[in-house]
């Protein structure tokens, strides 16, 4: 109604110029379009997108091209909601868990056996559409053990002083897409927005990428880096001692508001932009297209070390993940672009460091690289750009949605 109603507006404005052609000199601009079909659509599009802008609307992918599946709680069961609208409060569209009577956990068990169509069809002949608040939206995937790749951006490496991508498992339940995060004192809690990625079966090679529906969604890979530089071998970061610890701490990975499955998922990424910003301050802006290893090389990479305990948690050697294949429901979390808070310490901090160790006879007591990594750790505790209390993290994908973090001060509490 809204574009019909502008289209009115415009043609009728069209017609005014032609019958009074001395008041086209109030929009020069018309005379170079001769396409006046084409110039109405212009301006209808460009007044919708500015409506939608104003009211918060996120875009949303239609079921022909893309399945988005939230999760909801209603009486005592999980439903799964295909999303046709979303305005930024709440989510509107068909709730299919009611629509096929199964409330399973995760939204792929619910449309199991249906080709993507079926579920497109399914979706457009519903009647049970429904509203739910952001609030009480379900994190989009639900799980504790996840694969999460570093340095998969290359100014992330150049930010950071590493040049190779590598896998570590995270260890943390998610969290939902309105997010509060508690601060512990002495943490340096540092931002990673990342595109994640679900399969809905078990994935044993490559191959199986070409055969079964993915889903994309939204993730902030939070990380203590106070933890990571305490417990981290400066001499081989990317051998990932560390990382698992730094990042699985309760409430490090909040998710988007959404799951989508593409029909194409190999378009689908080469469209998506990664954006984080701190109270309102852009601070990560990437392209998924840009990522080091793409998702096919990253299965390759993953299952390349299958069985093999490569990484270290809570100072245990552990895998990756458990079996032959990548679990069905585990998110793959695929690396963060450049704009995070924590830098690699620069030459003149390094020269500097060395040379109050050589000169205080440091090397009596420690080693240089885990002395010079401690020196930076106090360095780093004076950054304020780190995250702290009363910050407003929003973590976003388009067509993915946006996940909005609260930083708060965590309250002990007090045994009764």
């Amino acid at each position: 109604m809204t574009r019909i109603l502008m289209g009115l507006a415009v043609g009728g404005l069209l017609t005014l110029l032609d019958i009074y052609p001395t008041h086209s000199r109030f929009l020069p601009a018309l005379e170079i379009i001769k396409n006046r079909r084409h110039l109405v659509n212009i301006i209808i599009d460009t007044v919708t997108e500015i409506s939608s802008f104003k009211k918060n609307l996120q875009v949303i992918k239609p079921p022909e091209d893309a399945l988005t599946l939230s999760r909801f709680s209603k009486d005592g069961q999980v439903h799964t909601l295909a999303v046709l609208e979303d305005d930024g409060e709440t989510v509107t569209g068909v709730d299919i868990s009611a629509e096929l009577k199964r409330y399973d956990r995760n939204s792929f068990d619910v449309i199991k056996n249906l080709a993507f169509n079926e579920v497109v069809k399914l979706i457009r002949t519903g009647s049970k559409k429904v509203v739910v608040k952001y609030k009480d939206l379900l994190p989009s995937m639900a799980g504790k053990e996840h694969l999460a790749i570093g340095i998969n951006y290359v100014e992330h490496g150049k930010e950071t002083g590493q040049v190779r991508p590598f896998m570590f498992p995270k260890y943390v339940d998610t969290d939902p897409a309105v997010h509060q995060l508690n601060y512990t004192e002495g943490w340096l809690l540092d931002h990673e927005v990342e595109l994640g990625i679900v399969f809905p079966s078990a994935v044993c090679s490559t191959a199986d990428l070409n055969r079964i529906m993915i889903g994309f969604l939204v993730v902030n890979d939070f990380t203590d880096r106070a933890t990571l530089m305490r417990k981290m071998d400066s001499q081989n970061v990317t051998g990932g001692r560390g990382f698992p610890d730094a990042k699985s701490k309760k409430g490090f990975l909040p998710t988007g508001p959404y799951m989508v499955i593409p029909k194409d998922w190999r378009a689908f990424v080469k469209e998506l932009h990664l954006k984080l910003s701190v109270n309102g301050e852009l601070r990560q802006n990437g392209s998924a297209k840009d990522m080091v290893w793409n998702i096919d090389k990253i299965i390759e990479q993953s299952l390349s070390i299958r069985r093999q305990k490569k990484s270290f948690y809570q100072d245990k050697m552990v895998k990756l993940f458990e079996g032959n294949c990548i679990p069905a429901n585990s998110i793959v979390i695929t690396g963060t672009p450049s704009g995070v808070v924590f830098n690699a310490p620069t030459k003149g901090f390094i020269f500097g460091t060395v040379t109050k160790y050589i000169f205080t006879g440091g090397f009596f007591n420690a080693k240089m690289h885990p002395y010079i990594l401690q020196q930076y750790l106090k360095k780093e505790m004076t950054n304020p750009r780190y995250l702290k209390p009363g910050d407003h993290v929003e973590s976003s994908v388009n067509y993915l949605g946006t996940i909005k973090t609260s930083v708060k001060e965590h309250v002990p509490k007090v045994p009764k």
